[in-house]
Order: structure tokens, then sequence, then C-alpha cells
């Protein structure tokens, strides 16, 4: 679970079930979402300089994802790319907030994530050898009935 701007989804969560009160409670009121939201953190002063140190930050999303609005990680990379932080947002049309790491990896053959993954490594280090860095094709390891029905069932 990693929210960038806690300020803004009170009201989503609230409605997906996750009661304002009990998520306040939660996270130690409404005066600490603040210093748990990435995206208002570096936009503050005292850190704004600092940004621009961090290492290269990906951030992976799914477009149907309803635990997490997809926006959430556009406007955290803007925040970003503002403050000069070299950041990218690879965003996977259709997917879900659990599809990218689980269902996907279950259902087996190829996976688009990971193949991206290892793509910006060898591009970040050229001198990798090409056969450390290969993507297998994965096999099958549940029967899509029993993935489709988890992700029906799934809060997330």
């Amino acid at each position: 679970f990693c929210s960038y701007n806690l300020l803004n989804l009170v009201d989503h969560f609230h409605r997906r079930g996750l009661y304002r009160s009990v998520f306040l409670s939660i996270m130690e009121g409404e005066e600490s979402l603040k210093k748990f939201s990435p995206e208002v953190v570096v936009k503050e002063v005292a850190v704004r300089s600092a940004v621009s140190l961090l290492p290269r930050i990906i951030l992976f999303h799914g477009t149907a994802d309803c635990s997490m609005p997809s926006a959430e990680s556009e406007a955290f990379l803007d925040a970003l790319q503002q403050r000069g932080a070299r950041a990218d947002l690879f965003l996977y049309e259709g997917k879900t907030h659990t599809d990218l790491f689980l269902q996907d990896p279950l259902r087996g053959g190829r996976d688009k994530m990971l193949e991206e993954i290892v793509a910006v490594i060898q591009n970040d280090d050229p001198g990798l050898s090409a056969q450390h860095l290969a993507v297998p094709v994965a096999r099958r390891l549940v029967p899509e009935f029993m993935l489709r029905l988890a992700g029906r069932v799934s809060p997330f």
C-alpha cells in the first residue's frame, strides 16, 4: 500500500469501505497525512533541493486499479519531475491493483512488467550481460477461472 497523496484519497477510501474515521485513526489523525504522503513531501521547501539527488524512480500502475487511482501515480510523477528527479511511469491498460504482481505472474506467459523492469536495468547499465537479464516465459500456476474468481472477490 503506497499512496502518494493521502489528503486526496480520504474520500476515495471512504467510498471503497475504508471509512474516514477508521482510516484517520490508523494514520494517527488528519494532521499526519501530509508526512505520510510522498507527493506532498517532495513539494516542501525543506526537501525540494534534495529531490533531484534521489536515484531514478520508476512507478508501475494499472489503469483499472480501483484501490488507488492511476492518476495518483501521474500526479506523483509530475511532482517528482518538477523538482528535478529522474522518474518514469509505466501504465498498464486494464490492469488492477493486484494484476501486475499477483494474477499476471500466476497466469504465466510473458510478463510485460518484468520485461520492462529488465529493459530499464539494461538501459541503465549496458555492460550487463544479456544472458543474465533474459526474462523467462513463466508457466501457468493457476487455472484462469480461479484467477477470475479471485479478481471478483478481492477488495483491491
